[in-house]
């Protein structure tokens, strides 16, 4: 390699890495912002884009080069999604579910698609940006019904089965953009109404090819639902959840990799490969442990998308903009609502849950940049569109209060006549109807304390989670009807998954010192209401652990004694009474 290809390495790689800074680094300004006057972060990030892109500071002159790390964030993205997406969260009422995911996303496609028609567009642009818009954002919503707690409530699961069953439709949006792109005359292949001219030996050929990518598809499944499960327990002989999560990250990209070699997206690989772990032990902790990865990924793709953003042109086109965000919302807020009513649930259910949803969201974005990239919308109409996404998605909170409201208001109305009472999506109140039952007891470590702790807590009927990190006792346990979730404590999303937003109590019960403060720091910073119980080896991290949450701590050095002075002073007189 020469000298002078070396260099212009250096200094692509330099280049990249003041990138990154600027983005990062800017982006925290911003989000820190943004969540000082209580709005989403995902905004905040596309703000940045806007700010520091080309087309305005220029601070980041040349995005291109920061399509790697995007398609990293969309691959991680997907398959976290794969991993949250175990068909036993929806198998109470799946079909009303189910028939509210898709009525709604298809009837906001059915309906958009001639309003985006109406604004200008060709008829697949306008499908491509109806598409586009038809989807709500995952991250944003799932974050604020979280903190307010409305997870665990009816209005809550059912905004959930409809963000799953959104993330799965994605799929097939991104598989259709090849035809919309020879549809407009992009891509420059027979247009579509020339496809009944192809000689018989030509479908002979496609059917062959297809069977060949589908069969591919199917192996990869197959193959991986053997192999995963048995390599992800071999790596945690050694107690190594480092090894775990490069399996994991590794069997994403693979998944990502052979789909894309075979003619389908990357983004179907990664959902695969985190659907497939969805139904093990494992996924809990890889769900921890992959979000930080992909949050930061995902700053520096939603920066790169903001950068497409002309601000000149959103100056130009605000009334358009404008009256997009007011379409947007109105329709699919009246859309949803409607389907959630017909599909059975009451009133007060449909109305949050529609004005929870009313938004665009982040796959929008990644559906309608994967179509300006196929030249099915131009650079003027993804600035436009990228407006009104962000735009919406600053709406969202205040969005969703208003749908509490609102669905307080009209909470006297019952779900739609003709569904059976007993079938019907939250035929109570608003908010009344919880998923999981409270009054819960998580206990941490299933050793010596933690089995005895839970035994005893059995016997006077209190129901127990145990977090536990031996996948030979998670696996042996659970099939005896214990409730138990493998992963380190320590992990947020470990300790959400176990229901710490609805327990009464945590009791850390494990030797890990450093797990354990981890997790009394997460734990009353999320549920401050909760009580702790700890345990320490030592007197000196006593103090410590008090000090960051918890409620009492058991000593072993202490309690240890303790024992044995109660022996002693049985023993004592035992002795001096013999003869």
């Amino acid at each position: 390699m020469s000298s002078c290809t070396l260099a212009l390495a250096e200094v692509t790689e330099i280049a990249l890495i003041s990138d990154l800074l600027v983005i990062l680094a800017s982006a925290a300004v911003v989000a820190i912002v943004m969540q000082r006057l209580r709005l989403a972060v995902i905004p905040a990030y596309l703000i940045t884009g806007a700010v520091i892109g080309p087309h305005a500071l220029g601070l980041v002159p040349s995005p291109e080069g920061l399509g790697v790390i995007a398609h990293l964030a969309i691959i991680l993205l997907l398959f976290g999604i794969g991993l949250e997406l175990h068909l036993a969260m929806l198998r109470p009422g799946l079909t009303r579910l189910v028939a509210a995911g898709f009525g709604s996303c298809g009837l906001s496609v059915l309906f958009g698609w001639p309003v985006a028609m109406w604004f200008g567009l060709s008829p697949p642009a306008a499908l491509a940006v109806s598409m586009g818009l038809s989807l709500s954002s995952t991250a944003v919503v799932l974050r604020i019904l979280a903190d307010r707690r409305d997870l665990q409530r009816t209005s809550g699961r059912l905004a959930l089965s409809i963000l799953v069953i959104q993330d799965m439709v994605v799929l097939v949006m991104l598989a259709s953009l090849p035809a919309l792109a020879t549809w407009i005359g992009t891509s420059g292949e027979s247009p579509l109404g020339q496809v009944s001219e192809r000689p018989a030996h030509s479908w002979l050929w496609f059917l062959t090819d297809a069977s060949v990518r589908v069969g591919s598809v199917v192996a990869l499944f197959v193959a991986s639902r053997l192999v995963l499960p048995r390599l992800l327990r071999e790596s945690l002989r050694g107690r190594s959840l480092e090894v775990m999560l490069a399996i994991g990250v590794a069997a994403a990209l693979g998944a990502a990799v052979i789909t894309q070699k075979v003619g389908f997206s990357l983004e179907m690989g990664a959902f695969l490969a985190g659907f497939l772990l969805a139904g093990t032990p494992f996924r809990h902790q890889l769900s921890g442990q992959i979000g930080p990865l992909r949050d930061l990924f995902i700053a520096v793709f939603f920066a790169t998308l903001g950068m497409r953003l002309n601000l000149g042109t959103v100056v130009d086109c605000w009334p358009v903009i404008l009256g997009g965000v007011v379409v947007l919302v109105a329709l699919k807020a009246t859309l949803i609502s409607g389907v959630c009513w017909v599909s059975g649930a009451a009133a007060s259910i449909a109305v949050a849950v529609g004005l929870s949803l009313s938004q665009a969201g982040e796959f929008s974005l990644i559906l309608l940049g994967a179509a300006h990239g196929q030249g099915i919308i131009t650079d003027d109409v993804l600035a436009i569109v990228i407006a009104v996404v962000v735009i919406s998605l600053i709406l969202t909170p205040g969005m969703v209060s208003l749908g509490s409201r609102l669905g307080q208001a009209v909470s006297r109305f019952g779900p739609a006549p003709w569904t059976a009472p007993s079938l019907s999506l939250g035929g109570r109140q608003h908010g009344q109807q919880r998923l999981d039952h409270s009054n819960h007891v998580i206990v941490a470590g299933y050793g010596p304390i933690g089995r005895g702790i839970t035994d005893k807590l059995g016997e006077v009927g209190i129901p127990v989670t145990i977090v536990e990190l031996n996948p030979a006792t998670v696996q042996e346990q659970s099939s005896q009807g214990m409730t138990f979730i493998f992963g380190d404590v320590g992990n947020l999303h470990v300790l959400e998954s176990a229901g710490i937003d609805s327990a009464d109590a945590l009791v850390l019960t494990i030797p890990d010192e450093e797990a354990t403060l981890r997790a009394c720091v997460l734990a009353r910073r999320r549920a401050p209401g909760i009580f702790i119980a700890a345990r320490t080896r030592v007197i000196s991290k006593q103090a410590a652990l008090m000090e960051i949450g918890a409620d009492h701590v058991t000593i072993d050095e202490t309690a240890a004694a303790e024992a044995m002075l109660g022996a002693v002073m049985l023993g004592i007189p035992a002795r001096t009474n013999q003869p």
